[in-house]
């Protein structure tokens, strides 16, 4: 079956829909000196079988909301308190929702949400209790992950294949897709005023790219968006994190590498971090650092790749 169901968390039938990877959510320590970056006692903050996944820290770092699996086919939000080292669930619904993170003014929580007819994926808030459900652009129905640029616009990841890194304005009712082939991992690198993704465009060589903050907002449909080469991803791998120095964070077969500040080392090469085997986990793949950088989530998984 085709990958792009594991992408986007979205499944053709409602058998496939039922087979949830099996993944847990990690917590680290990570520790910075002169000799470079410890990443040391490891604990589990999901549960330990079952989906657990996407994992994203608060801006002010005391807590990570997550996605766990209530069943085989239902997911709810989660927020585990750092400091209190207890998880709350937050969202009761019939519904899955993934990829929660804040809104903006930080008054909310948004997501995705699949609906009942496991087909249409939508974008949504709730508050903090997981009540007040509100749907937001409701033509938007084939939305996997999102990345919030202002108060109301967003970028977007969307079907169909060959995958559409898209940015909507709501308010001025206006959508633009701004590349395609696109990886799953896109941020808002807000120290460097900048986002990046990751563009598949060619299969054997997926290039990590840079667009500024001022040409998303003046994008012109009439002029080519040019997009800087930032620099290539460990083959095969899309999801990745930024320190606060411009390093980069990203696995490979149950290593965590790091290439340090690319945005003013174009030779940087991706050298190892720390083998995650030697706390037990062969395989992982999505990252988040936490604001402070002094804490690291890693989601471990068995069996094949999500």
């Amino acid at each position: 079956m085709h990958r792009i169901i594991f992408i986007l968390l979205l499944l053709a039938s409602p058998c496939a829909y039922a087979q949830l990877p099996e993944t847990v959510v990690y917590l680290f320590d990570m520790q910075r000196s002169s000799k470079g970056i410890k990443i040391m006692n490891p604990r589990i903050i999901s549960k330990k079988s079952g989906y657990n996944n996407q994992p994203y820290f608060t801006p002010d770092g005391e807590a990570i909301y997550f996605v766990s699996s209530m069943d085989t086919t239902n997911t709810e939000i989660y927020r585990y308190q750092i400091g209190k080292k207890k998880s709350r669930r937050i969202t009761k619904t019939p519904e899955p929702e993934y990829s929660p993170k804040y809104t903006p003014d930080m008054g909310r929580i948004s997501c995705v949400r699949v609906e009942k007819d496991k087909t249409t994926q939508h974008l949504y808030t709730y508050n903090f209790k997981g009540k007040d459900a509100q749907l937001l652009m409701p033509n938007l129905k084939t939305i996997g992950y999102y990345e919030w640029i202002s108060p109301t616009d967003f970028l977007s990841f969307e079907l169909p294949e060959p995958f559409y890194l898209v940015k909507h304005s709501p308010a001025k009712r206006r959508t633009d897709t701004l590349a395609t082939n696109v990886g799953r991992t896109f941020v808002n690198l807000r120290t460097k005023n900048t986002y990046v993704f990751v563009d598949k465009t060619d299969s054997m060589h997926w290039k990590m790219r840079t667009i500024t903050a001022e040409n998303v907002r003046s994008i012109n449909l009439h002029r080519k968006t040019e997009f800087a080469e930032l620099c290539e991803t460990i083959p095969g791998e899309e999801d990745y994190c930024f320190l606060r120095d411009g390093s980069v964070l990203m696995g490979h077969e149950g290593i965590l590498y790091i290439k340090k500040n690319p945005f003013r080392n174009k030779d940087a090469t991706w050298d190892e971090l720390i083998d995650m085997k030697t706390f037990g986990i062969s395989k992982f793949y999505r990252i988040a650092v936490s604001p402070d950088n002094q804490l690291l989530a890693v989601v471990a998984y068995t069996g094949k790749k999500p």
